[in-house]
């Protein structure tokens, strides 16, 4: 499986670039965040290695340090503050799905109102750079891992189902689920 051809749109991974009231909140539920020191990195693969055209040209992008969600956004979290559940797959642990770019923009704004933060969804360079293990990168053939079975959720071993958010090994960021269960959602 090639790495950038995960970042297809479905889920979302929440940047801090540190941005609700669907129902009344007492408590805050707190999302866990992950530093992530910026650098220097290739992204995009060449032609001959790409699945698909997005995934190309490789080129060097440069980065400023960054947050990113240390889980998929999970569906008790999404509930507390849009009301809702559109998920087909439902639990409150397993990660929010069957949501587009736009809803995400709307949970995002509420969020932010709700928290005085500055969430947002990372860049899809973020998101390769911290899927990749950042400046931590091991140079695994796979995220996180040789072997995707310890660090992802795919449809050979998924049952074609997600499942709860941080069951699978983290990545060396120790972000959990950058390589499976559901896919992401980012800004760009």
């Amino acid at each position: 499986m090639r790495l950038f051809s995960l970042i297809m749109p479905a889920i979302l991974a929440i940047v801090f670039s540190i941005a609700v009231s669907a129902k009344e909140l007492t408590v805050i539920p707190e999302i866990e965040m992950v530093d992530v020191e910026g650098g220097t990195f290739t992204m995009g693969l060449d032609e001959s290695e790409a699945e698909h055209l997005y995934e190309t040209p490789k080129h060097e992008v440069i980065l400023s340090d960054f947050r990113i969600g240390k889980y998929e956004v999970t569906q008790e979290l999404w509930e507390a503050f849009m009301g809702d559940n559109p998920s087909i797959s439902k639990g409150d642990k397993l990660p929010v799905e069957n949501i587009s770019w736009y809803d995400i923009q709307v949970f995002i704004k509420k969020l932010n109102k709700l928290t005085g933060k500055k969430y947002r969804l990372p860049t899809e360079a973020e998101w390769e750079f911290a899927a990749r293990g950042g400046n931590k990168t091991a140079g695994y053939s796979f995220i996180g891992s040789d072997n995707p079975d310890t660090t992802a959720w795919s449809s050979y071993n998924s049952w074609m189902q997600p499942h709860p958010v941080g069951t699978k090994m983290p990545n060396e960021l120790g972000i959990y689920d950058m390589g499976g269960n559901v896919s992401e959602w980012v800004q760009d």
